[in-house]
């Protein structure tokens, strides 16, 4: 992946809900080798990469949208949060 947009909202909820910082997911997977992730296509929230990481030594979660331009490499920030 080669960018990773991360709205100001989303930055703010994953900030307060899950204690994780805008930053440190995008350092976590933008060109990043080896991801662990899954294609869904979910039937409300369209088609999302579920990407698995390791943040401060946490399993996350991080969902990301493809760019709707068309753009290869470039995705949205859905959430992010711990899962373990």
């Amino acid at each position: 992946m080669a960018w990773l947009h991360i709205s100001e909202a989303t930055a703010q909820k994953i900030q307060h809900r899950h204690h994780l910082i805008a930053e440190e997911v995008r350092d976590a997977v933008v060109c990043q080798e080896g991801l662990v992730y899954v294609w869904d296509d979910h039937p409300e929230r369209g088609l999302r990469a579920l990407v698995q990481v390791r943040i401060r030594g946490a399993l996350t979660l991080i969902v990301l949208y493809p760019s709707r331009d068309g753009v290869d490499d470039i995705y949205w920030l859905g959430s992010a949060y711990p899962i373990e």
